[in-house]
């Protein structure tokens, strides 16, 4: 069932709601209100001079059989059989006949009772939605009218003529009329409510999605300092453990910083914010509400950085991979014409100045290559990878970088087996294994590589016994272009955990007691 079909009411039967029935219920309930009082008048008033002789046991009779069929008119609403329109049509002309029964019995009630059927009338058409009223107010006219006639013809004394009939009559089509008319008004004011009520609900959830899915945090906040709606991103941004309940919570409770610069901020300023889970720049929208109502809008420095810099990146991997061929090129003849120079000269002075030229071509070389990895990082060509190709893979590593065998102590699960890209899982370890070396003290063992398993995940690590990272770097460990290495690009770390996120997996530092220790996360299985 869709949003929209459950929010209109019940059909109780075809074109019918639940509440139609309930309006005939209610008229019902008048009917028989009405006729228990016309049962009682019959005992009290059926021997008096109100009625003729006989009149006043045929109004007995006639208001006791209208009650009865008051009463049965309850089980056929209860039953909802036959149809709403069957059904009040019969309510309808049952009074109209009971009525005009009523009506011949005493002179003196006649007209008092036609009265009746205007409420009748109108009580139809208010029920039935507008439709058959002037139907009814027909019917009531004729039945009027015949009665009248007939009492004329039976010689029997009459206070009313047919001008006075004739004007009851005309009220009953007014009555029916107007009835209809206001009926039809407030249906349409009925349906143009229900589409707006619609709308408004289609908007209220829209928004709703909108709040709960936006990167920025949310929180209106009263004049007083009373939280009135706080989305979840911005309890996260603030680090908001404890409930918050909606128009009971003060903002001094989820964050005294925040409040004390709520207190001081301007609807133009942006000031930053140090939150628990990093930096955060905050907005004020007023809401122009008497009590001094506003939204804050509390936006996720280091999301934005992160933007930032992948539209750097971005923006340099295209630049690179379009003059890729026109930076190589060049790069390729500086190296050579170095080595030649370095060959033909043994001046020590040239021979330093050929290799500084030599070092920087390579470093340039591999900064261009660095880059292209990055932009080609979404071409995954996954593979199995289990604890022979890993043990392989560090080897090969290993003979590249020229690290003694007894450097590196390797233990590997050899029941786990995972998927991963292999030249991006090449690229990884490369980055991790050599940074791994130049920080460590050189001695045997000094690099161990371990992969085990941790409840669903298998944990790639790496660790070296040098000094570690200082806790002022380890924040950016992972940011572009960020090195302590002066012959570094500052872009190997960063490289790394973007070939991991690629592979879905996770690549983090893991502060310890001593030494540094990265730890690549992923899904793996035995």
């Amino acid at each position: 069932m869709n949003a929209a079909t459950a929010a209109r009411p019940r059909l109780a039967t075809q074109g019918y709601f639940a509440s139609h029935w309930r309006s005939l219920d209610y008229f019902n309930l008048y009917r028989l209100t009405l006729t228990m009082a016309l049962v009682f008048t019959g005992v009290l008033f059926g021997a008096s001079e109100m009625f003729t002789e006989g009149a006043g046991e045929r109004f007995q009779a006639y208001a006791f059989a209208y009650l009865v069929v008051a009463a049965l008119f309850v089980l056929g609403i209860r039953a909802r059989w036959p149809g709403f329109p069957v059904q009040l049509t019969t309510h309808i002309v049952a009074d109209i006949i009971f009525t005009v029964l009523l009506m011949g019995t005493s002179q003196r009630l006649a007209d008092g009772m036609g009265l009746l059927l205007v409420v009748s009338i109108a009580s139809g058409g208010l029920v039935g939605s507008g439709r058959l009223t002037l139907l009814y107010a027909s019917i009531a006219s004729i039945a009027l009218l015949l009665q009248h006639s007939l009492s004329i013809l039976g010689y029997s004394p009459t206070n009313s003529s047919y001008f006075q009939v004739g004007l009851l009559c005309t009220g009953y089509f007014a009555i029916g009329w107007l009835a209809h008319t206001l009926t039809q008004r407030a249906l349409r004011s009925e349906t143009l409510a229900q589409q707006q009520a619609e709308e408004l609900a289609l908007l209220n959830r829209i928004n709703a999605l909108a709040i709960e899915n936006s990167p920025d945090g949310l929180l209106a906040v009263s004049g007083d300092g009373i939280v009135r709606h706080a989305s979840p991103r911005a309890l996260t941004l603030l680090g908001v453990t404890t409930p918050v309940v909606p128009g009971r919570t003060r903002l001094e409770a989820c964050s005294p910083e925040l409040a004390r610069l709520a207190r001081q901020l301007l609807p133009d300023a942006t000031p930053t914010l140090n939150a628990p889970n990093g930096p955060l720049r905050v907005r004020c929208i007023p809401l122009a509400t008497a009590d001094g109502s506003r939204v804050l809008v509390l936006e996720d420095q280091s999301l934005a950085a992160q933007a930032a810099q992948r539209l750097k990146l971005a923006a340099l991997g295209r630049l690179t991979a379009n003059i890729a061929h026109e930076i190589r090129n060049p790069l390729s003849a500086i190296s050579h014409a170095a080595q030649l120079l370095s060959e033909d000269t043994h001046d020590p002075t040239q021979v330093k100045l050929t290799g500084i030229i030599e070092n920087n071509a390579r470093r340039l070389d591999r900064l261009v290559e660095e880059v292209l990895t990055l932009n080609r990082r979404d071409r995954l060509k996954p593979a199995s990878v289990n604890h022979a190709t890993l043990a392989a893979l560090i080897a090969e590593l290993q003979q590249a970088e020229a690290i003694p065998a007894d450097r590196i102590s390797v233990s590997l699960d050899e029941r786990l087996h995972f998927q991963f890209d292999p030249d991006h899982l090449r690229q990884i370890l490369w980055n991790l294994l050599r940074n791994a070396w130049r920080v460590s003290s050189k001695n045997p063992g000094c690099i161990q590589i371990r992969l085990h398993q941790q409840a669903e995940l298998a944990l790639l690590e790496i660790q070296d016994d040098g000094t570690g990272v200082p806790p002022e770097h380890q924040s950016k460990l992972f940011e572009p272009f960020f090195t302590t290495d002066a012959q570094g690009t500052g872009l190997g770390l960063f490289l790394a955990r973007e070939l991991a996120e690629a592979n879905h997996a996770v690549l983090a530092y893991v502060p310890g007691a001593w030494g540094a220790r990265f730890r690549l996360s992923l899904y793996g299985s035995t």
